[in-house]
């Protein structure tokens, strides 16, 4: 009985509080009294909210007449209205100058983009989340002039991202990320692209300096969702589809494989490698349907939550991604969560935490390319007569000739994965004690360990070549705990109300420390799974670690002042000290300095505003450094090896690196020109930028001379010579709406033209990739370095006419049919004077498309990103022509190859010797024209309104690389190249072979809010 009285309670409780409630309908249009569906609509004060239907209208209660209403939608000015006494209520928003009133993130602070006086370009969450990518840069491609984004394929691969172009040659060329003002390193593969709200692209000086020795290779500042006040809304995103994986070359079969070798053979005088070839006629071995499938399932799933009042706001989300490659196993799986939380304790008293836990996991072969390879006449498995019944699992496969290693085998026997555990705490504390002034206090901790597990088994496939006699296991272990704390004060105020002036002042720490710790053993009694621990190694335990630490202190300010919004000036300066250099060369200063003209607001462009709504000069100059070297290059190590003595192995060490105390900064001066503008309303926008960055005192590991003492292998950082990139960035926008007809087209144009100022010493050369790259003074860096294939000998005559001076033959083994090279400087030699450039790894121009359609409920994306003027060495040229190997070649080879006068003039004669080197010297005939157009993106959706009880329902199809226009014939033209592990991340750019191609995709998304 007394919990009816309970019941009676509330219910009175409830009657009294609903009591006086008035509920105001109403309808939102737009100038042209079109309805705007999806308008915010809030009860300031309160947590109570809805949003406009598909025709503008919307219904809610408010507690009296003196309630304020709060109308917002993006592209549209926030408009309060006063309830009143009125129980409808109808409400016309205007547009808002476009971009022009949008916040934009600069480093420590957020301004209107029209106040931004540097070169930023700002891409909203919503355009990226039109793509499903493991790494949000790859959402990038096109969208941003002067970003060149370069995908690298594979399950959470990390694309190349270069800004304006390089500014280093040896170290890292990645741009720094920042996320949600926490500087996060170069890489941002933990983050979904469904939890960022904005992400701002710092492309010059004057806009980077601010974070100084970090900056070199611009900054890419990520903001990331977070609550707004009304009632909770709930978001579910998914995206599900299938990467497709084809063969990229049409291989012979085996008939076809067994007379292309053998015309290599006889070309050579051999017989025939493979008689009788038409005993191969319908035996072929279908490695590529054994091993790789044809299609590979892509999720993305996100859920979240977000809401909250004037005190307090949240935003929580839960994202699961999951990549499976190409083979029975392996992948990329990630699950992240974002928790955020602003606090408003006052007027005066703000605070605000995030929490972002992760993990992931991957691993998988690496050897698909060996599926297109090995030869299509062995078989997969040994003959039934060949098979003991003793071999374990991992030993009944056959052997090819071919010498490339069984891939179906390869692939059973992969164990190789890794698990990575990350907890990132970011929180704020924000203070006003006038007005004017905001001081604020932020700090970030992120603690990770990352485990990397290997087994690999014993197994016996040919007791010569392809085998592991003892299985072995290792375990390496990575544990890092990172922190940061920056605090600034800024003030700003108004004078005489056309002075607008902000201070900035304060400092940053930053510190990075980690540590590893690896185990290895053999002998593991068995391959079980159970067993593939180091603990049951019983042969030839070893054990290692090391750990690590770097530091970073700074001092920062920026002063930024405009005069009645016409005339605009931002200076910033920033004191690095880093922990990798000495104390002579710890501290380094980082100014910049940028202005800008508003024209438009000038008295004398009054008559223009009906076509010139925006109008802005703007100039930048700015310095920024890099420290992007090992932690302790001051250090001299020891190295360890092995020496013959009296037929004896001697343990022995080494000097491999000696210190240099005198290491300082690498430096980046930069300076920027540029006119943005706006038209006809702002249908018309865009900018035009001209860039020019000089590199000086470049950080360069270098070997020491012979003639030092020391050996040949030992190194020394120091710093060396200049380098400066140029160019231009070009965007253009238009977007208009024609009753429920809305369109878009963005153009992105950019070049890059780089050269070499000076190096160590007049008249050096660095060479890459193997010796096959160059880079010297007044040339571009890493350019292609070789023979020039000029055409192939189609007769005895040609052969004969290819001579020195006295009549002696250049290529004396040279017979019709191989390529003849020329000789550069005409000394009557063929050597290694006439290498010389033969292509470049650079591109022109990058260009980006990207259109938008809208129709009543219908959307329409697509996105095109082209590459123009680069060139790419194909290196499987080598596998795929080349008669000497016996791996397997492009159907019709022998056909393609020439065969006689005039039959070709690419592809040289097939030849089991080689003897003219046509494969082995590196020359013009691997070098080709790496220009491609790439349907990025192309979907289609259609949202519903508050239907079925949801605020919002869209369903989406959407295809990703669906097409592809480049002349290159290698796997995929979009090629980064480089290996960083070797210093060869610029001079080895450009170099295309078995890399992982970038995958055609279909997905269907789902979008759900309520």
């Amino acid at each position: 009985m007394k919990f009816k009285y309970i019941w009676f309670f509330i219910a009175v409780l409830c009657s009294a509080a609903s009591f006086g409630q008035i509920t105001i309908k109403g309808t939102v249009k737009d100038k042209a009294n079109v309805p705007i569906p999806g308008v915010n609509v809030i009860v300031k004060g309160t947590s109570n909210s809805t949003a406009t239907d598909f025709d503008g209208k919307f219904s809610i209660s408010v507690p009296n007449k003196n309630t304020q209403i709060e109308f917002s939608f993006i592209g549209f000015t926030t408009k309060v209205v006063a309830a009143g006494d009125k129980t409808t209520l109808d409400v016309t928003l205007e547009e808002s100058s476009q971009v022009l009133d949008e916040i934009v993130v600069v480093g420590y602070a957020s301004v209107k983009k029209s106040d931004v006086t540097s070169s930023i370009s700002s891409v909203k969450g919503k355009e990226l989340q039109t793509m499903t990518v493991g790494n949000v840069t790859e959402s990038l491609q096109g969208k941003v002039a002067g970003v060149q984004v370069t995908g690298q394929g594979g399950p959470g691969a990390q694309p190349r991202v270069l800004i304006r172009g390089i500014s280093t040659i040896n170290l890292s060329t990645d741009p720094l990320y920042v996320v949600d003002g926490i500087p996060m390193g170069t890489s941002i593969n933990f983050l979904s692209n469904n939890e960022i709200e904005s992400m701002e692209v710092l492309k010059d000086a004057s806009a980077s300096a601010i974070y100084g020795s970090r900056a070199s290779n611009g900054v890419i500042l990520i903001t990331t969702k977070k609550g707004k006040s009304g009632k909770t809304r709930f978001t579910f995103d998914l995206s599900s589809g299938m990467q497709m994986m084809e063969n990229p070359y049409d291989m012979a079969n085996a008939e076809g494989y067994a007379n292309i070798m053998n015309t290599a053979y006889n070309n050579s005088g051999y017989s025939d490698y493979l008689p009788d070839a038409s005993q191969y006629r319908g035996k072929t071995t279908d490695w590529w349907g054994a091993g790789i499938r044809k299609s590979a399932p892509v999720t993305n799933a996100s859920l979240g939550a977000s809401g909250g009042s004037d005190k307090h706001t949240y935003a929580v989300s839960l994202n699961y991604y999951d990549s499976e490659s190409f083979y029975e196993i392996g992948g990329w799986e990630r699950i992240t969560m974002r928790i955020n939380n602003d606090f408003k304790f006052s007027d005066k008293f703000s605070a605000g935490v995030t929490l972002n836990p992760r993990y992931e996991s991957w691993g998988g072969p690496g050897n698909w390319a060996d599926f297109v390879k090995i030869d299509p006449i062995t078989p997969i498995y040994k003959p039934a007569d060949q098979l003991t019944g003793l071999e374990n699992e991992y030993s009944i496969y056959a052997r090819s000739p071919s010498y490339v290693w069984n891939p179906v085998a390869a692939v059973k026997r992969y164990d190789d994965y890794t698990d990575q555990y990350n907890l990132n705490t970011n929180g704020y504390l924000q203070y006003k004690p006038v007005k004017g002034l905001v001081i604020r206090t932020q700090a970030s901790i992120e603690v990770g360990n990352k485990v990397q597990s290997i087994f690999r088994p014993d197994f016996v496939i040919d007791a010569a070549h392809e085998k592991a006699e003892i299985n072995s296991v290792e375990r390496k272990a990575t544990t890092n705990h990172d922190w940061t704390w920056q605090s600034t004060a800024t003030y700003s105020r108004t004078f005489a109300e056309k002075h607008n002036a902000s201070l900035m002042i304060g400092s940053t720490m930053e510190e990075y420390n980690g540590n590893d710790t690896w185990a290895y053993g053999e002998g593991v009694p068995n391959n079980s799974e159970s067993m593939r621990e180091v603990n049951a190694a019983t042969k030839n335990r070893d054990s290692g670690g090391n750990s690590w630490s770097s530091s970073v202190m700074s001092y920062i300010s920026r002063f930024s002042y405009n005069y009645d919004s016409k005339y605009y000036f931002t200076g910033t300066f920033r004191r690095d000290g880093s922990s990798k250099f000495m104390a002579n060369n710890k501290w380094a200063n980082f100014p910049s300095a940028s202005a800008s003209w508003r024209i438009s607001n000038e008295g004398f462009m009054e008559n223009t505003k009906e076509v010139i709504n925006d109008l802005r000069l703007r100039a930048g100059w700015g310095k920024v450094g890099n420290q992007g070297l090992p932690t302790s290059v001051y250090q001299s190590n020891i190295g360890q090896g092995y020496y013959v003595i009296g037929g004896e192995m001697v343990d022995t060490s080494y000097p491999s690196s000696m210190a240099n105390k005198d290491i300082k900064w690498e430096t980046v001066e930069d300076i920027n020109f540029g006119v943005d503008f706006a038209l006809w309303k702002n249908k018309l926008s865009g900018s035009l930028e001209y860039y020019q960055k000089k590199t000086n005192d470049m950080l360069f590991k270098k070997q020491f001379p012979t003639y030092s003492g020391f050996p040949g292998y030992s190194t020394i950082w120091t710093n060396v010579g200049s380098m400066q990139s140029s160019g231009i960035d070009l965007l253009l926008s238009y977007k208009d709406k024609k009753g429920d007809f809305s369109y878009g087209v963005d153009l992105t144009f950019t070049t890059v033209n780089v050269e070499m100022l000076s190096l160590s010493s007049e008249g050096e050369r660095l060479y890459g990739a193997g010796n096959r790259t160059l880079t010297v003074k007044g040339d571009e860096p890493g350019y292609f370095y070789g023979y020039v294939a000029d055409g192939l000998f189609q007769n005895q005559t040609e052969l004969n006419a290819h001579t020195d001076e006295h009549g002696t033959k250049l290529q004396p083994y040279a017979k019709e049919g191989d390529i003849r090279f020329k000789d550069i400087n005409g000394d009557g030699k063929l050597d290694d004077k006439d290498r010389t450039k033969i292509g470049s790894p650079w591109a022109d121009y990058n260009v980006g498309l990207n259109f938008n359609f809208g129709y009543k409920q219908f959307d329409l994306v697509a996105n095109f990103y082209s590459s123009i003027g680069n060139d790419i060495v194909n290196q499987n040229i080598s596998d795929l022509y080349n008669g000497a190997s016996l791996t397997n070649k492009v159907d019709g080879l022998d056909q393609m190859a020439w065969h006689g006068e005039g039959t070709s003039n690419y592809v040289p004669r097939l030849s089991k010797d080689d003897n003219n080197e046509n494969f082995t010297k590196f020359s013009s005939f691997y070098v080709e024209d790496g220009s491609f157009v790439r349907m990025k993106n192309i979907q289609l959706g259609y949202t519903f309104q508050n239907k079925f009880g949801l605020d919002k329902l869209r369903i989406s199809l959407s295809g990703q690389n669906l097409w592809t226009w480049t002349n290159y014939s290698g796997v995929d033209p979009e090629v980064a190249g480089g290996d960083p592990d070797k210093d060869d991340r610029v001079k080895g750019s450009g170099f295309g072979g078995w890399n992982y191609p970038v995958q055609p995709t279909i997905l269907m998304g789902l979008n759900v809010a309520f």
